[in-house]
């Protein structure tokens, strides 16, 4: 509309209240997540080491590598979502949430597998050998216990986010403007002009 000024605003984000996010929750189970993650990938190393003796599916699938990355970045990502809780970033950690419970699940499965084909005891190994299969199949059940864990806390946090999410009244919406224009174009003549001086001063009769 000509002679008034146009404002344009950018993209929305949502914050969310106090009440609606339960100060340190997720900055404790981030914290695990990367706990896990770190340790899915130093003793994902050990098992690589081992792989001459102790078969591993856990090992062959990569998913110490893959899955320990991705319970990193949850774990950031939901440290990072409750200090600053905007739209996006609580959809990213939710996303990252749901594809590390998928890892974990295979972790839990091929755990499963890795203990049921070296849980048998074979009269050929040698000492060295035992001790490696011993040795193994500790690693994979410490593993396997962190990995449930780790599947729970990203479906918990996956499940909490998508509940923070919906419309609810604890939810305060922010808009931020991201580019702003305003035309002061303003036509003079479309203004009122103030009265004079000698209007003002004129008594009334």
């Amino acid at each position: 509309m000509q002679g008034l000024g146009s404002l344009r605003l950018g993209s929305r984000a949502v914050m969310y209240t106090a009440e609606t996010l339960p100060k340190g929750k997720n900055r404790v189970m981030g914290t695990i997540q990367i706990m896990t993650g770190f340790m899915h990938i130093g003793f994902g190393i050990v098992l690589t080491t081992l792989a001459n003796v102790y078969t591993s599916v856990f090992v062959i699938g990569e998913i110490p590598f893959l899955g320990g990355v991705s319970f990193i970045i949850s774990g950031c990502l939901s440290i990072g979502a409750e200090k600053s809780p905007t739209e996006c970033a609580v959809k990213g950690s939710q996303t990252m949430n749901v594809i590390s419970a998928i890892f974990a699940l295979l972790g839990i499965v091929a755990f499963i597998v890795d203990l049921n084909l070296n849980g048998l005891y074979r009269s050929s190994f040698d000492y060295y050998s035992y001790f490696v299969l011993l040795a193994g199949n500790g690693i994979s059940i410490v593993l396997l216990i962190f990995t449930v864990l780790e599947f729970c806390i990203a479906v918990a946090t996956a499940n909490f986010w998508c509940r923070a999410t919906r419309l609810s009244p604890n939810e305060a919406m922010l808009m931020v403007p991201s580019t702003t224009q305003v035309d002061l174009a303003v036509p003079l003549a479309d203004l009122p002009q103030p009265p004079s001086y000698t209007e003002l001063a004129a008594p009334e009769v």
